[in-house]
Parts: C-alpha cells; sequence; structure tokens
C-alpha cells in the first residue's frame, strides 16, 4: 500500500477560483488528496488535475458519486446548484464541504438537512472567517457581548458577475451576507430572535435582489447587533471585513484590516494583535479533514449554515415589507 492509499480521498466539484484555493489547501495537508475533479468545463477539471495531482477529471459529476474510493467531496459550484449537489453526495454516502450559502432559500436549505440526518453524514459550511485567529481570541476575549457590529462591504459588483445574477448567485447581500451573520451568530453565542432591516436595490436599482442592507438583531441571551452588508465600497480604513464586541464591563475589541488585526481594551489598556497572513480557507481545510480522520462531525454543521441563511432572509423580508421579523425557535 502506498502513502497516497492512506489518504483520505477527496473529489472537487466546481475547479474554478474557491475550488483551486481549497486544492491548493489541501496540498498541505498529510491525511487527505484529491483524486478526482469534475467541473461543466472539461478544461477547468483537466487544469486542476494537471497542477494538484489526481486519478481523474470528468464533466459527469455522477462518475464522483459512484466512486467507491471518494470520501468527501467539495462543492465549489455556483450556488443555484449548492442543495441539489449536497442532497446527491449525502446519498451517495459521500462527506460534504460545501461553500456558502447553502441554498438561496430556506426550502432547498431544510431538504439538504434532512438528507444530512437521514443519511448520516457530514456537511460542513465553509465559513472560513469562524477560523481566523483573531475572531476566535475575539469571542473568548469577550465571550458575553453586549453589542456586536458586522461589516462586509464591497466595491460595486459587475452587472455581468454571475454572483450577481438572482438566480446563481442573489447578488452581494445574499451570495455574501451569510457569512458576516455568521460570525455575529458566533460571536452572540445565542440564536436570533428578531430583526428589524432597510436597504434595497440601491447600486443596482431595478434588480431582482437586494444590493445594501443594515439590520439590527435581537438575539435570544439580550445581545444586541447591527449588521452591515453590500456593494457601495470597499472602505480603505476598516476593510472589506469589520467586527466590533462591546460588554456590558467595559470591554471592547475591533476586527480591522480583512481580520486580521484587532484591537483589544481590557477597560484600562489598549493593544492591539496583528496576523500576518489570512489563514482561514487553510484552517477551515484542516478541520474538517481531522474531523473525518477522527469519525466525528466538525464544530460547524449543517444547522450552523442554516442558521446565517435564515437570518439573510428575514433581513430580505424586512426590507420589503417594512416590519420586524420574528424568528421560531
Amino acid at each position: 500500500m502506498t502513502e497516497n492509499d492512506t489518504k483520505c480521498k477527496l473529489a472537487l466539484i466546481g475547479c474554478g477560483g474557491l475550488g483551486r484555493v481549497h486544492a491548493e489547501c489541501i496540498s498541505k495537508i498529510d491525511g487527505a488528496a484529491f483524486s478526482a475533479y469534475a467541473d461543466i468545463d472539461q478544461g477547468a477539471a483537466d487544469r486542476a488535475l494537471a497542477d494538484f495531482g489526481g486519478d481523474y477529471a470528468t464533466t459527469d459529476v455522477a462518475k464522483v458519486f459512484e466512486d467507491p474510493r471518494i470520501e468527501a467531496v467539495y462543492i465549489c459550484t455556483r450556488h443555484d446548484s449548492h442543495a441539489s449537489l449536497a442532497i446527491d453526495a449525502a446519498r451517495a454516502g459521500k462527506h460534504v464541504l460545501i461553500e456558502k450559502p447553502l441554498a438561496l432559500d430556506m426550502t432547498d436549505c431544510e431538504k439538504v438537512a434532512a438528507t444530512i440526518r437521514e443519511t448520516g453524514t457530514v456537511l460542513m459550511p465553509a465559513f472560513k472567517m469562524r477560523y481566523y485567529p483573531l475572531i476566535r481570541k475575539a469571542r473568548e476575549f469577550i465571550p458575553h457581548p453586549s453589542i456586536i457590529v458586522g461589516q462586509m462591504m464591497d466595491n460595486r459588483w459587475g452587472d455581468d458577475n454571475w454572483a450577481q445574477d438572482p438566480i446563481q448567485g442573489g447578488a452581494n447581500v445574499h451570495s455574501q451576507g451569510c457569512h458576516t451573520t455568521d460570525i455575529i451568530r458566533y460571536f452572540s453565542g445565542s440564536e436570533p430572535e428578531s430583526i428589524w432591516a432597510v436597504g434595497g436595490m440601491m447600486t443596482h436599482p431595478g434588480h431582482a435582489c437586494i444590493d445594501q442592507c443594515v439590520a439590527s438583531i435581537r438575539f435570544k441571551s439580550g445581545c444586541v447587533a447591527s449588521w452591515v452588508q453590500g456593494d457601495s465600497s470597499c472602505p480603505p480604513f476598516t476593510s472589506k471585513f469589520f467586527f466590533q464586541l462591546y460588554s456590558a464591563d467595559g470591554r471592547s475589541v475591533q476586527l480591522y484590516d480583512r481580520l486580521k488585526k484587532a484591537t483589544f481594551f481590557d477597560g484600562e489598556k489598549t493593544w492591539t494583535e496583528v496576523r500576518e497572513d489570512e489563514e482561514g480557507f487553510q484552517l477551515e481545510n484542516e478541520a474538517f479533514i481531522k474531523a473525518l480522520s477522527e469519525g466525528r462531525q466538525p464544530a460547524l454543521q449543517v444547522d450552523d449554515c442554516i442558521q446565517a441563511t435564515r437570518i439573510v432572509l428575514a433581513a430580505d423580508k424586512a426590507i420589503r415589507t417594512g416590519e420586524v421579523q420574528n424568528f421560531t425557535t
């Protein structure tokens, strides 16, 4: 038996930019290797095979699901195909790491969750920001915040960007908002109780999907959060990703510079911690492979991606109706 035979064999579905990022991360992990690459573009699959190694490249995703050697699949396709691919993978007995969002509506999200529970497979959402060291340190520093601010702002997305498409991507708030809402929920240590939001189609007038959102979220713990999401401009001072936490005892922490910097205040002194690189992609891949090797569920599971999307969809409804949205238990 060769060393490669002892590794967890993976398949990459969707060999574009994000898929290749994950493949690069896996190439640095001893316990796993990509064996198969699937894409609607044979050339993209062939290039991934040539660059990262493995057994085959295909446009037929069924070949991957039928391959008994494949233990887990990475789903890195456009958003509208996430749910069906995750369901087919789980029914084939494959574990799943899936890029965000899980789906663009709750019906599909719940179908995926039901299939994961029925099959007993693992599904881990690729919420890379959960694994940034300073995100985790901020939560340890203020485990019970009273106020949270979460912001993710981009420069205007191009009208021809696939992620701007209402069906394939859902536009900025629906496409990326789950990253922000997941971290806000993570920081709160609680579940959302209600949300009120304003916004709309402000950078893409007449579009079917909202592109700007300012929301207020109340959590069951009593914590309140302000969430800002959109594509009107990427702020040079804070960077695309920006979070703040405040505690009732006077502590605070601000995360900025793409979450590579955090400034802490303990009520008396202030200090800043810096990470040289963004480590989320690599660390989330290591966490997924470790969970599989140990035969357990990862810390991030299907319910986490469902809750993140549920908050986004509730904000959308609040914007369109002008009414506070309450979350049911």
